[in-house]
């Protein structure tokens, strides 16, 4: 009965003019559904309308009459700093299901001059006042899709597997606005079921939810259920929404696109169209096809000055591979993020001006790495006396279609991915200085996977396999792997177990890799990571691996203080012992411990330092296979500073220093400055600055080259945005080095310290210069609808000329490798 009369008056307050901002709410039930830590989960059931009913225009007000009908939830707890406690300004959310969507709204009480209104780029993090939901739609725990608005509108979105593994890559066709009101802020958005993976369910469907607010004046992030972000679980215990009757109906788009290139670096203009198709008949099934794709042009890679063996990761940005990837991360060691959360436990809060560790960072293991589909070629032969010009074995190649399939049945998710490379076509001279073409047939990959997940009521578990093929003119390559999990409900226990066999071009290999966790409290976890991988083993032709023949185990202790603590708001860190040999010489080539600690202070102020001591050991990777050399014990040291985010200037700052192979020392300073004006604009410019001293550089043969230089690697990035959805875009970076040589080793033919031998050639001096500017206009006409209007200009000169870095730069800017006008429509069409 009180139920009945909360609806009836709610009713007669909109037949009085009221809106939902009345101070008559109908204010929802829940039941208990457990705790973690102290803090409750609940159980609540959610009203539902056919959508064409509904009649709710997302503007950002939660003025319509069905919103006052709705029920309202204000169960959101301060987690950051992690005190349990209700904020002191409340909440309204409210959940309404359709056939179609879920409708999610929230009005929040703030005092309108405390709000921070901020406009970015879609998935970019920074402090601002936001509102967030994550919906795990299995109901299970096996995945999650979080959702973030920022005050302003700008999307933020991705995935997240048990239990933080976040990503960002992923990009939903979902809808929302914001509105500011005096006294406060409201929003509201629209998740069509028909983006999301939902099991087949006949009556009631369970899904996991969390709620979400950050507020930046009080730098306080609210969340419902409220536990602390160092929590051993997240998706796996989340509140759960009771949703009845919910059959999503099929789903389609077309999104043909044109684009057209100017590129005067190789004096080529083209014109290019094309289609990418979602078929989504039922929540169990669908099919991604993309023809003749325009992957490339309008994103850029971050500048990396590498001289070292160890190949650079760099995430994926395309949608067509991001969409549906989770199920292809087959161990946890597969997501780049999960590296740095792990070795640093970093929250990546956007209290301060976000400046995080780099250094000593372990790179993924994967077994696809989808950077690899239209990546560099790697099946090109050169033909005798024939010499590329500089940048062509760079640059990407161009893919005539791919198709993915993916899906479930019960506990089994499935994923087939294949594509087709067109032929690859270089630019080249001979040594009578005439024009060569250089020519290859393109490459073919497959891929496929399965994995059976169960969920019990205290353990939950997996298995799955997954297979590579990369077919070229030159070789194949396949991998085969099988990966099983384990963990427990409560989050205590955790652990994945891979084996991996490859065989290319004739030649096998095997590898294993094991990773398990306790975390006995939310304040402290344990980590053990094992990997062996043979001589054979080869990955990379699809995935990642940094290197084979090897065996590692890594002990990882991650620690946290949540709660307030005198002048310390809260402290986060992590203790890691490395170690690794080599398998054919049973050398350690790794030995190392790192002890990495984050301080968030009053004032916003974050403080991160950084120790680490790497004893002697052989280097036998950066040898290319020509012997191993021994190192001296080093030190590495290092200190972050960064101010208060939500000003409009903030600043970061950073000393450090780690000791070279031959235990000189390196030394690293850092600055970095936010300018944020206006809500529409904002500026980033960092530089870094390196003295180096005993630089170990590869020479050739067993050939090492000590040197002495410096470098300077400044960035600028700057947007504005002319109107909603309407963006420029500038990117600078940037990276030069003046080196001379002081030394010059060889490695003994036994193996041991570096000797000095005597270079042949009389200039050997060292500079490098690298260079990434893009122009860039996207007007972002409605979701997945954009035109792109970008201008990209682009060098790496590799010189032993002793310039200054004034001339490196100008050189590098004056005659580019990369240089090149892009205009790019994309239109979606489908329901």
């Amino acid at each position: 009965m009180n139920r009945v009369f909360k609806y009836l008056v709610a009713v007669l307050l909109l037949a009085a003019g009221a809106g939902t901002h009345a101070e008559e709410i109908i204010w929802g039930e829940v039941r208990p559904k457990g705790e973690l830590d102290g803090i409750p989960l609940h159980y609540i059931a959610i009203p539902q309308q056919p959508h064409d009913a509904v009649k709710i225009q997302l503007d950002g007000k939660v003025d319509e009459a069905i919103w006052a009908t709705v029920p309202a939830y204000n169960n959101l707890l301060v987690a950051v700093p992690a005190t349990g406690k209700p904020s002191k300004w409340p909440s309204a959310v409210r959940l309404l299901a359709t056939d179609r969507g879920l409708y999610v709204s929230s009005v929040m009480k703030q005092p309108r001059e405390t709000l921070l209104r901020r406009l970015s780029n879609r998935d970019e993090f920074i402090d601002r006042d936001t509102f967030g939901i994550t919906l795990d739609t299995s109901g299970h725990g096996l995945f999650g899709y979080w959702f973030t608005l920022a005050l302003g509108d700008t999307q933020m979105d991705g995935k997240v597997l048990p239990e933080r593994r976040y990503s960002n890559d992923w990009d939903g066709p979902w809808v929302g606005a914001t509105r500011e009101l005096d006294d406060g802020w409201s929003a509201e958005a629209f998740f069509p079921w028909s983006m999301m993976m939902l099991p087949n369910v006949e009556g009631t469907r369970n899904i996991g939810f969390a709620i979400a607010r950050q507020i930046s004046f009080t730098n306080e992030r609210l969340q419902w259920p409220g536990h602390a972000y160092s929590s051993p679980q997240f998706v796996t215990a989340l509140n759960t929404m009771e949703v009845e009757n919910v059959t999503p109906r099929q789903q389609f788009s077309v999104i043909p696109f044109a684009s057209a290139t100017v590129d005067q670096a190789r004096e080529d203009n083209k014109f290019r169209a094309g289609v990418d198709l979602t078929w989504k008949p039922t929540p169990r099934f669908e099919v991604n096809a993309t023809l003749n794709p325009d992957f490339g042009s309008v994103e850029a890679d971050d500048v990396v000055l590498n001289l070292s063996a160890s190949e650079v990761f760099f995430p994926e940005k395309r949608l067509f591979f991001l969409e549906g990837n989770e199920i292809f991360e087959t161990t946890p060691r597969a997501n780049n993020g999960n590296a740095m959360r792990l070795h640093t436990n970093e929250n990546f809060a956007t209290t301060s001006r976000r400046e995080f560790f780099r250094e000593f960072i372990p790179t993924p293991v994967s077994i696809l790495n989808t950077r690899r589909i239209g990546g560099i070629a790697t099946q090109v032969t050169v033909p005798a006396g024939v010499t590329p010009n500089p940048g062509e074995n760079n640059l990407p190649t161009e893919l005539l279609g791919a198709a993915k399939i993916s899906g479930n049945f019960g506990g089994l998710r499935y994923a087939v991915l294949g594509a087709l490379e067109d032929d690859v076509e270089w630019l080249g001279r001979s040594a009578a200085g005439a024009d060569v073409d250089i020519d290859a047939n393109g490459r073919d990959f497959g891929i496929a996977r399965v994995i059976w997940e169960h969920t019990a009521p205290t353990t939950r578990y997996g298995v799955g396999a997954i297979s590579t093929l990369v077919s070229g003119p030159l070789f194949d390559a396949e991998v085969n792997a099988v990966d099983l999990h384990f963990g427990t409900t409560d989050g205590r226990w955790a652990a994945d177990l891979q084996t991996v066999r490859s065989e290319v071009a004739g030649h096998g290999g095997d590898g294993v890799i094991l990773d398990a966790i306790f975390a006995p409290s939310s304040n402290l976890s344990h980590s053990i990571k094992y990997d062996r991988f043979d001589r054979g083993v080869r990955l990379s032709d699809l995935g990642f691996l940094r290197r084979n023949d090897y065996e590692g185990l890594q002990y990882i202790l991650q620690f946290a203080s949540q709660k307030p603590r005198g002048p310390i708001i809260n402290t986060r860190g992590a203790i890691t012992l490395d170690v690794q040999r080599n398998l054919s010489k049973d050398q350690f080539v790794e030995k190392a411990l790192y002890w990495r600690n984050t301080v968030s202070l009053p004032a916003r102020l974050t403080l991160r330092t950084g120790l680490g001591y790497l004893p002697a050991r052989y280097e036998d990777f950066d040898t290319r296979g020509n012997g191993s050399y021994r190192t001296d014990d080093r030190i590495y040291a290092e200190t972050l500073w960064a101010t208060d985010a939500s000003k409009v200037a903030s600043f970061s700052f950073g000393l450090g220093g780690w000791q070279e192979h031959r235990g000189d020392w390196t030394y690293t300073a850092l600055a970095g400055v936010t300018f944020r004006p206006f809500d529409v604009f904002y500026m980033d410019f960092d530089v870094r600055y390196r003295k180096r001293d005993g630089w170990l550089v590869y020479q050739g043969g067993r050939n090492f080259g000590a040197y002495h230089g410096t470098e300077w690697m400044p960035s600028l990035k700057m947007t504005w945005f002319l109107a909603p959805r309407h963006q420029v875009r500038l990117s600078m970076q940037w990276a030069g080095v003046r080196a001379d040589e002081r030394g010059f080793f060889a490695v003994p033919a036994g193996d041991g310290d570096l000797v000095p031998t005597t270079r042949t050639r009389a200039d050997h001096d060292l500079t490098v210069s690298l260079l990434t500017t893009q122009l860039r206009y996207r007007w972002e006409i409605a979701p997945l609808t954009d035109l792109f209007v970008v201008y990209t200009r682009g060098n790496r000169l590799n010189t032993i000329d002793d310039d200054s870095f004034s001339n490196l730069f100008t050189s590098s800017f004056d005659d580019p490798i990369v240089d090149f006008f892009v205009a790019k429509l994309r239109w979606r069409f489908g329901n």
